[in-house]
């Protein structure tokens, strides 16, 4: 893969390198990118949990139990092997209980 970056991108790479924070330009890039990765993450994140609060501010949850996270484990596996895709938001009616 070959990557053309602006005159001040390019330059900021290389002063960085020179500076030695990184071996290598390529370092640098790669460690950029998995920063990007995790931001992402940490969106996806974010995102489950605003909708995991407005869900408690709502009353829409489940009372936590030992027989709920059995069942729902349970459950879980059961999707699992028969390929059943997670959703992105789960509802009580998901569960079993």
């Amino acid at each position: 893969m070959h990557i053309k970056f602006s005159d001040i991108d390019d330059k900021f790479i290389k002063n960085t390198v020179a500076m030695g924070y990184y071996t290598s330009e390529t370092e640098l890039v790669r460690d950029a990118v998995r920063k990007l990765r995790e931001n992402a993450n940490l969106d996806s994140m974010r995102k489950l949990l605003s909708t995991g609060l407005e869900q408690i501010a709502k009353g829409e949850t489940i009372p936590y139990s030992t027989d709920f996270m059995d069942t729902a484990m349970k459950q879980a596996q059961k999707n699992h092997q028969s390929g059943k895709p997670v959703p992105d938001e789960l509802k009580p009616d998901d569960f079993n209980v």
